[in-house]
């Protein structure tokens, strides 16, 4: 029975294949705006995603003292105190799924002073376990990453941060070659000042977080710590600076994080800010693809109007229908597949038509001639779109053809709710 329907309305369609060109025809702008708008975040978003890259810092988590405990069972309201950074923690972490290190960090709370001939510098001095050092995936510019005592890896930075302390007039920063120069660190405690020879194992490139930052052995750092408060570390009450976590892969860190904040620690890092990017360009597709919608509505308009102009025109053929024994329900679904295939067609169209346009717009921006000075005429660079600014997967596709089929089905329900609901008496009468 329903192959035959189909059928007859696939008939009455084919009877009036302007007025289905014509209707079928918004469908197709509006479904083409639904495809090449969305396809465009896409597009945006991977080109956002390469410029971080799948690197080291997508699988590395910043922790920090910042979250607030909820109030346990039966207190007063008073939040409970918060989670701190110590060794208790750092065997919490190891305990997470995902986690392949944890990496703690200590300060020199000495204070340090770098003279290298007759210049002075500063720099911010972290104790680091040399054991960790792989996690790390330092980028070194110069020699190599690698922690002894009274050995250094600094940020290529601090090396240009140098001033002469005889200059008291004006600051002229004035850089110095670390890994060549005699390095000493000065530093302060209770029992007076103390110099240390420095070897410079190397320097990490510049552009991170780590550019005016040093690293000791943390052994060591700890040690100077207690010669400068002249008493020995209280490893109940000790607390590390910052925690670093090394994830197993990109897709883990967020659960990684998720876990960090439910412990009550607050998290930093790249993957926290690829959840930001992924947050702002869902709210980007939901925005343009609601634009293209505005199309597909207008487009419904036009297809519960051609619908309506088909029940007028034949009404005595419903009547017919009916007094030879068709029910309502093969009327209204005789009418509900005729905005079906309106819809799908257009559909179909407007796939058809997103596709052509993909493939002129990528290759307008692949071939995007370039200013003076290397600049593009695009907003963005065009090296990360690596020819690919609208991106239509499978899944759009799909998505689109089903939204044009609801939307044919969904503006013809009515008209057809009214054919099935007509008498087969007055309707017959119907000129």
């Amino acid at each position: 029975m329903f192959g035959e329907l189909f059928q007859l309305a696939l008939g009455n369609l084919l009877r009036a294949r302007a007025r289905l060109a014509m209707t079928a025809g918004g469908v197709l702008v509006g479904t083409a705006a639904v495809i090449l708008l969305i396809a465009l975040t896409i597009g945006l978003q991977r080109a956002a995603e390469a410029g971080i890259g799948s690197s080291s810092a997508l699988t590395e988590i910043q922790v920090y003292q910042g979250g607030m405990m909820p109030a346990p069972p039966g207190a007063d309201g008073a939040p409970a105190s918060l989670p701190v950074l110590n060794n208790d923690a750092v065997r919490a972490f190891y305990r997470i799924p995902g986690v392949t290190a944890v990496i703690p960090t200590a300060s020199l709370q000495t204070g340090g002073m770098f003279i290298v001939g007759r210049y002075n510098g500063f720099a911010s001095i972290m104790g680091l376990d040399p054991a960790l050092l792989p996690y790390m995936a330092l980028n070194m510019e110069q020699g190599e990453a690698a922690l002894g005592e009274n050995e250094m890896l600094c940020g290529a930075v601090v090396a240009t941060s140098f001033y002469n302390p005889e200059n008291t007039e004006t600051y002229e920063p004035v850089t110095v070659d670390l890994m060549a120069e005699k390095i000493r660190l000065e530093i302060s405690g209770m029992d007076g000042t103390r110099r240390l020879p420095i070897t410079m194992r190397g320097l990490i490139a510049a552009g991170t977080a780590l550019d005016y930052q040093c690293f000791l052995p943390l052994k060591q750092v700890l040690a100077l710590n207690e010669w400068g408060r002249g008493t020995p570390t209280d490893w109940k009450t000790f607390q590390y600076d910052s925690i670093t976590i090394r994830t197993a892969s990109r897709e883990v860190t967020n659960a990684v994080s998720e876990t960090l904040r439910e412990m009550g620690y607050s998290t930093g890092g790249m993957g926290d800010f690829l959840n930001q990017l992924n947050g702002f360009f869902t709210t980007m597709r939901l925005m343009l693809g609601g634009v293209g919608g505005v199309a597909l509505l207008v487009a419904a308009f036009g297809v519960a109007n051609t619908m309506t102009m088909a029940i007028l025109e034949r009404t005595r053929e419903i009547g017919l229908m009916k007094a030879v024994g068709a029910a309502d329900s093969h009327i209204l679904t005789v009418f509900l597949l005729e905005a079906g295939m309106v819809g799908l067609a257009g559909g179909a169209g407007g796939v058809a038509v997103a596709l052509l346009l993909q493939q002129a717009i990528n290759q307008a921006v692949a071939g995007a001639p370039a200013q003076p000075g290397g600049m593009m005429f695009l907003p963005i660079d065009p090296n990360m779109l690596q020819g690919e600014l609208v991106i239509i997967p499978p899944e759009l596709v799909l998505f689109a053809l089903g939204l044009a089929l609801l939307v044919g089905m969904g503006a013809g329900f009515y008209p057809a709710l009214r054919a099935a609901r007509l008498q087969p008496v007055i309707a017959l009468k119907t000129d």
